[in-house]
Parts: C-alpha cells; sequence; structure tokens
C-alpha cells in the first residue's frame, strides 16, 4: 500500500469537535430545531460515525419550488478521503445520502408531479449535488455537501459536464477567454413554505 507523512497526516486528523467551528456548533441541535443554516430535518449515527442534514432557508432557485439541503458529519472532517477509515460513518453517509433524495424526489413531484421518465427536462426529477474539500489552510473546514433540484438557474452545466464544454466561448480584449452562465442570486424561502418544508421532510425522512 502507498505510504506518505503527508497522507498519513491528513487521515489521520483530529476529528473531534472544534471550537469556534459553525458546523460543529449545529451538532447539538435536534430534528425540528432552528439553527444558523435553517432547520435540522434528519440525524443519523452518533458523534463517532453520523451525519446530520438541515434545511437551508435560502435558495438560488424558483423562490416556490427549490429548496437546498445541507450534509455534514457530526465529526470535523475535513476530506473526502477521511471518510475511508471510518467504515460506520462511510455505511451511514451512504444511508442519510440516498434518504435525502428520496424526500427531495417525494417533495418534487409532489409539487409539479414530475414524471418517473419524462420526455423532456422540465418534468423530469432532476437533483444536484456539490461538495468540495481541500487542504489550503484558509478553505480547510468541516466537510459539508449541497443537495438540491437541477433545475432553473441552479441547474446550470458545471464544468465537469461535457454539456459546459458545448458551451460558446467568447474572447475579451485582453484575449480572455470566458461562457456565460446566468447569475444566480441567493433569496430567502418565505417562512409559511420554509415551516411547512421542515415538517414535511422531517416526516419523509424519519418514517
Amino acid at each position: 500500500m502507498y505510504k506518505s507523512e503527508e497522507a498519513d497526516k491528513l487521515f489521520n486528523e483530529d476529528v473531534t469537535l472544534v471550537d469556534g467551528c459553525n458546523l460543529c456548533k449545529e451538532v447539538k441541535y435536534s430534528i425540528g430545531e432552528k439553527t444558523g443554516y435553517g432547520a435540522v430535518i434528519c440525524k443519523v449515527g452518533n458523534l463517532k460515525d453520523g451525519w446530520f442534514a438541515t434545511l437551508s432557508p435560502k435558495t438560488g432557485g424558483d423562490l416556490k419550488l427549490d429548496f437546498t439541503i445541507q450534509l455534514m458529519p457530526f465529526s470535523h472532517l475535513t476530506h473526502f478521503s477521511q471518510i475511508s477509515f471510518y467504515p460506520k460513518l462511510a455505511e451511514n453517509y451512504g444511508v442519510i445520502f440516498s434518504n435525502i433524495c428520496r424526500a427531495m424526489t417525494v417533495v418534487m413531484i409532489q409539487d409539479q408531479e414530475l414524471k418517473a421518465i419524462s420526455e423532456d427536462r422540465g418534468m423530469a426529477i432532476s437533483i444536484g449535488t456539490y461538495g468540495k474539500c481541500t487542504t489550503w489552510k484558509e478553505k480547510k473546514e468541516h466537510l459539508h455537501i449541497k443537495i438540491y433540484p437541477f433545475r432553473g438557474n441552479i441547474g446550470q452545466p458545471s464544468t465537469v459536464d461535457s454539456s459546459f464544454g458545448r458551451k460558446e466561448v467568447i474572447k475579451d480584449s485582453t484575449g480572455g477567454e470566458f461562457v456565460k452562465m446566468t447569475p444566480v442570486q441567493k433569496v430567502k424561502i418565505g417562512k409559511e413554505r420554509f415551516d411547512k418544508l421542515v415538517l414535511l421532510l422531517i416526516d419523509i425522512l424519519n418514517d
């Protein structure tokens, strides 16, 4: 097996809760409680191998239809690679991630009567995920993954998608190249809809 002092240092980091970490503070909240990042809607496992999810109070998509769920480990992991050293943590990730996608699918179908197999994009149940990790000290933070309906402005192609490579390339006056993307602005979900979503997601996720 490949050995590296730097790899060992990363894989064996202390993952206990960190004072001053904004996401470590979220761990103490119970399902249904509101946090700085929304409301806790699901928990799986314990402090060593658990994950929890919050419904974000804001969306970058359609204010009446879209929403984002943020998924985080209880432990202060900072890199995706560290998950492989905690087998139960990896197992619980699969459980909670698939359950979140199931709950999101139920809500999307309920809101718009979307189709399991759709002839067009508008009636499709499209879900996207976003997460990143780094060892760059300034950006090294408590691991978190965002899950959201992949449509409208927040359903634009990513740089790793083949469809992104087909976008028109435009040159500026300095010779630099870029592609056009639709601007995305986060807006706060109305209290009535947010509260309704919290209760619905809790009901589905904890059934």
